[in-house]
């Protein structure tokens, strides 16, 4: 892929280690609505909207390790950009580790399951070998 296409999104103030030789090449907001692909961790994309990136403007959203992200976080990048024409993408192995839920009370309130999960039991895409999987 060409490197005038896509785009490393950053938090505002990334460490220094983490910003590429040629910080330039890769920081200015300004030009972030003339890329076709974004690449972003789900909390970072919680930025985009402070920058009044509208409504619909990728065509696609990415979520890598869907499987092992929580649903919130999972619905920053969605509920914030998609619209009707916005295709969601969900990547992950369910037979890897879940999300990491610490707390009792979202547990209970079926946030134990990753959004990726939910949807695969949803549409009982697990056949009988995968019984185990999504059982807490």
């Amino acid at each position: 892929m060409d490197s005038d296409k896509l785009y490393r999104f950053t938090a505002p103030f990334p460490h220094e280690e983490d910003v590429s030789e040629d910080p330039q090449r890769f920081s200015p907001y300004e030009k972030l609505l003339s890329f076709r692909v974004v690449v972003s961790t789900c909390s970072e994309a919680g930025i985009l909207q402070d920058l009044d990136v509208p409504v619909g403007h990728f065509s696609h959203i990415v979520t890598d390790e869907a499987a092992q992200a929580e649903e919130p976080l999972v619905m920053i990048p969605i509920m914030t950009f998609s619209n009707a024409y916005t295709n969601i993408i969900l990547a992950g192995d369910p037979h890897q580790l879940g999300p990491m839920i610490k707390s009792p009370t979202a547990t209970r309130s079926g946030l134990g399951k990753s959004y990726f999960e939910r949807l695969m039991l949803m549409h009982n895409v697990y056949g009988p070998a995968d019984t185990h999987v999504g059982k807490t």
